[in-house]
Parts: structure tokens; sequence; C-alpha cells
């Protein structure tokens, strides 16, 4: 009787796991249907970092490109990061980090209008330019931040193809909305 009910549970766990191997890449597939489709990556692109696949440098954050591009090198800022990785402070004027490269460069997004001569129109209402903040300018029209975040050309391309990144059409609310919740509030659409 003892071998005849292992035998029964021995074949009840096979097809147990058959039905698995069956039933879960299809699950996989329908979960992957549900997803939003990615918006291409161009100049206002905002890429919401995905949990657990990119860099430590990336982890829950929110970058806004400023060019984009197959042939060329593709760049942004962080939008949701008032301190480095690592916790240091920013210096005097600058109001938030970038990203890891170059970090002797700065860029500013200004609502200001008309935009300071030579900025580049990005989102509606909103331009950059590279430089610090005007001195005279009210707080809450203009965000500086020190470095940016660049991919070298196919870069990005690939690391979206792998999963690393959502895709979404960048909002003039994104730029100019507590850094705190931003990535909170773009990844819970899509967990």
């Amino acid at each position: 009787m003892m071998r005849r009910s292992r035998w029964h549970l021995g074949w009840v766990l096979m097809l147990v796991a058959a039905a698995l191997l069956v039933l879960f890449p299809r699950a996989i597939d329908a979960l992957k249907s549900l997803e939003q489709p990615a918006a291409p990556l161009r100049a206002g692109s905002l890429l919401v970092a995905r949990p657990g696949r990119v860099s430590e440098n990336f982890d829950e954050t929110v970058v806004l490109l400023l060019d984009a591009g197959a042939q060329r090198r593709t760049w942004g800022v962080v939008l949701n990061r008032v301190h480095t990785p690592r916790g240091e402070r920013l210096p005097e004027g600058v109001d938030r980090w970038g990203g890891p490269v170059n970090p002797s460069l700065h860029i500013t997004l200004t609502l200001r209008r008309p935009a300071p001569e030579g900025a580049q129109p990005l989102l509606e209402g909103i331009a950059w330019y590279e430089g610090r903040r005007e001195a005279h300018l009210p707080i809450g029209e203009s965000l500086t931040f020190e470095g940016v975040s660049a991919w070298s050309p196919g870069q990005l391309e690939e690391e979206v193809a792998r999963g690393a990144w959502w895709v979404l059409e960048g909002q003039p609310a994104d730029v100019f909305t507590a850094p705190g919740s931003l990535w909170e509030e773009h990844a819970v659409r899509h967990l």
C-alpha cells in the first residue's frame, strides 16, 4: 500500500511539474503583454530605473533626456537626487545631482520666459542651458544640476531592450516636482 501511494505521489508531482513548465512561460508572456510599450528615446523622454536592473548610480532614479539618438551620444540629468549616490551634499547653487559623468558640468532647466539666450527648448514651457542658474531668478523657476548621465551610441537602447529602464513621455510637471517621490510615482504604474 505504501509503495502504491508513493508511486501516485510521484506521478502527481511529475504532472504538476509538467504543467508548470507549460504554464509558467505563458504566464510571463501574459504579464509582459500588460506592460505599456516604451516611448521613443528622444529629448524630453523620462527613463525610470527598474528595480535591480541598473547600476547602483541609478537605483531608484528618474532621468530626463536632454538629447538622444541612435547615432549619437544620449544624455540627460537625474531629476530626483538632491545628494550624490554616496550621500554627499551638493555645492552651493546646485539643486540636484545630474549624474556620474562630468561633475564639473552644470545644466540648468528653466521655466523662464523668454528663455535665456542659447537655451534649448525641451518640454512645453521648459528649456535647458549649460551653466548655473542666474542669481536673480526666483527659486522654483529653475533647477541647476551637477554632472550628467550619458550613454555611448546604442548603449541606452541596449539597456532598454534588456529591461533596465521604463521609457515614458516626459511632462513639465515631472521636472519641477518634489524629487523624493518622483521615482515611486512612476514605478508604481509599472509594478
